[in-house]
């Protein structure tokens, strides 16, 4: 089981040579003024379409199979990059679901992201997304993942982030817009959540 209270690496050597080369692309000098990070959810979203629905020039920190640990300790690396992104986008948490910790496990591993966030980068706008309709794992019910949502949206309040609600966005049918697998998004889920997302954007 993970521990989303606690910075880890990422487990596979793929993910490793993956965050290397977003390093590579900070070390080149790009300088964004919107960034994403997180798992697969957001390692699959265009940096076009989180472009267009932020109005800034976006950089993709997603990476698969990142847990909230595995998020914070990239971020470590890459805060020595200083960068002053306007806009800053979290969503992980669906890969730490799996692996069965609480939400008040995962909440709190957030929480400590949304503060090395802010002293790394200081975006003024942060906002924070929910876990999004997917089947169950194993050991996990729909009530697990609505109480992590509950914990998300709670944070999020605490600390003045914007919530990027992945339920509301993909609607009360979320099949339309998930892969087979019933995880991932395809093209209509990440049409809906960049709606959603520039309507975020366009209320603040």
């Amino acid at each position: 089981m993970s521990r989303a209270r606690l910075p880890a690496p990422p487990a596979k050597a793929s993910g490793l040579k993956r965050h290397r080369a977003l390093l590579g692309r900070l070390a080149a000098g790009f300088t964004p003024e919107a960034v994403a990070l997180g798992d697969s959810l957001v390692a699959g979203w265009h940096e076009t379409d989180l472009s267009a629905a932020t109005g800034l020039v976006a950089l993709n920190l997603g990476l698969p199979g990142d847990r909230v640990q595995t998020t914070r300790w990239r971020l470590a690396a890459m805060a020595a990059f200083a960068i002053r992104p306007r806009l800053a986008l979290l969503m992980v948490g669906t890969n730490s679901f799996a692996d069965g910790d609480a939400p008040g496990t995962i909440a709190a591993g957030l929480d400590a992201l949304v503060t090395e966030l802010r002293a790394a980068w200081a975006p003024p706008v942060i906002l924070l997304a929910t876990v999004p309709w997917r089947e169950s794992p194993p050991g996990r019910s729909e009530a697990d993942r609505l109480a992590l949502n509950a914990a998300i949206a709670d944070l999020a309040r605490a600390r003045a982030l914007r919530l990027l609600d992945g339920d509301a966005a993909l609607g009360p049918d979320p099949t339309p817009g998930l892969d087979a697998d019933r995880l991932h998004l395809n093209a209509h889920g990440y049409a809906a959540l960049s709606g959603a997302l520039a309507d975020l954007v366009r209320g603040g």
